[in-house]
């Protein structure tokens, strides 16, 4: 997604308040999926976990790989588990039961205008789930980015329930490469729907315990990355890549790049074009981010996503750093009192000058390795909602420009940068009284 695609903001000092108010508000305030209700937006209840959970019961529990078969079982029987791929923890469920599908919806809080990510082995699995028009194209890129983190999207085959495309009339689906979601896929013997497995806008898990975190109180099984030894040198500890996969969707002759990940648009197009298919059209969207009451053909779409549960803004490239410190006047001294509870997750070091003056502070990479940043991106945001004391984040933008992000190859950048500015809900500050 470009800079375009978001709203940037001036807001002065009284609108940050409200924003924060607002934003200490969990997220069981959003309308999510009820089974007593039709499936359209504006029938959804509100949350119920908006109930005190004090008075709930846990039913979630963390188990070892020795369960893959009763976790196929599981999953067979039309229960949810939860599992790890190479970008985050999917909750997964049989992909062809509506039934099923709806016990995610309503685990997640998700509105059902948020479609599922189909999970398969192979190519074979995935096309009947799609039109036969499209075949030689999606059968080329799963070839060539297969098991791998690439979502493609097309039109669906007749018999594809419509709750896991939001009835769009796409279905989305992908193979995974981690060890651990492809054995979990063969011992089911079924396809498995799964977003990632977290409450609908909330950072993204990438460990077993980010899932029991959030879904505590969910009927859910979560399958946990065993610890490295000498023995186990085959099965990754966690989530590897660490953002969740790109998403492209194929309709007539484009495909367009609807969620950065680590395969990117110029990845997908020289596939195309060593194949011979230089009529094929590659793009990313630069749209406006949609609202969450309408339908979309892929997940990661609403502008407010991957949200710490504190208010969290980016500062623009033109911010004045140094300048904030400063004990130059009273302005000044008061916005380093800000930053005296607030955490800075940086990259790069370009807010290393507030290392000193920050709550807490923690560089993604000091040496502006993407990869590097992508695999601790998640992991970062929740640790800094949960620093004692803490009631804001700030992070920079990573690119500087719409056209620097249509124009940037590094895919992992952009994913990271995506993240981050829908974890802002689209904030960002360019200026000290801003702040």
């Amino acid at each position: 997604i470009g800079a375009s695609a978001f709203v940037v903001r001036n807001i002065n000092s009284h609108r940050i308040r409200l924003l924060e108010k607002g934003r200490r508000r969990r997220r069981s305030s959003i309308s999510v999926y009820s089974t007593s209700t039709p499936t359209t937006m504006s029938s959804l209840s509100s949350s119920p976990s908006s109930c005190n959970n004090d008075k709930k019961t846990i039913t979630a529990k963390i188990v070892s790989i020795d369960t893959l078969p009763d976790c196929g079982s599981r999953l067979r029987d039309g229960h949810l588990v939860s599992f790890p791929t190479e970008t985050v923890y999917g909750l997964g469920c049989h992909a062809l039961s509506k039934d099923a599908i709806l016990k995610v919806f309503a685990a997640k809080e998700r509105p059902l205008t948020d479609p599922l990510i189909v999970h398969l082995l192979g190519t074979p699995d995935a096309l009947p789930l799609w039109d036969p028009h499209n075949h030689p194209i999606l059968r080329l890129l799963t070839d060539r980015f297969w098991p791998g983190p690439l979502t493609l999207v097309a039109k669906a085959s007749p018999g594809v329930p419509g709750v896991v495309m939001a009835d769009t009339g796409f279905v989305a689906c992908r193979s995974p490469s981690h060890p651990i979601a492809r054995a979990l896929l063969a011992e089911a013997n079924i396809p498995i729907a799964a977003p990632s497995a977290n409450k609908f806008g909330h950072v993204s898990p990438t460990q077993a315990q980010h899932v029991y975190d959030d879904l505590k109180y969910e009927d859910v099984w979560i399958i946990e990355t065993p610890p490295p030894s000498p023995q186990n040198q085959t099965t990754p500890m966690s989530c590897q890549v660490g953002v969740e996969s790109t998403v492209a969707k194929l309709e007539h002759d484009t495909i367009t790049v609807l969620r950065h990940g680590a395969v990117s648009v110029q990845d997908i197009h020289s596939c195309l074009k060593h194949a011979g298919y230089d009529q094929i059209r590659v793009t990313a969207t630069t749209k406006h981010a949609t609202d969450q009451t309408v339908p979309h053909v892929a997940p990661g779409q609403t502008l407010r996503h991957y949200s710490p549960d504190i208010p969290s803004f980016m500062l623009g490239t033109e911010f004045d750093v140094e300048g904030c410190c400063s004990s130059a006047n009273q302005q000044q001294q008061q916005q380093s009192l800000l930053l005296q509870n607030s955490v800075v997750l940086d990259f790069g070091g370009r807010l290393a000058k507030w290392k000193d003056t920050a709550l807490s502070y923690y560089d993604l990479s000091p040496t502006k390795d993407s990869k590097q940043a992508a695999q601790t991106v998640f992991e970062r945001l929740r640790w800094a909602e949960q620093v004692e004391g803490a009631k804001r984040i700030y992070f920079p933008a990573l690119v500087r420009t719409a056209q620097q992000q249509l124009d940037e190859e590094d895919a992992l950048l952009l994913a990271v940068q995506d993240r981050l500015t829908r974890a802002a809900n689209g904030v960002i500050i360019n200026r000290l009284q801003d702040l």
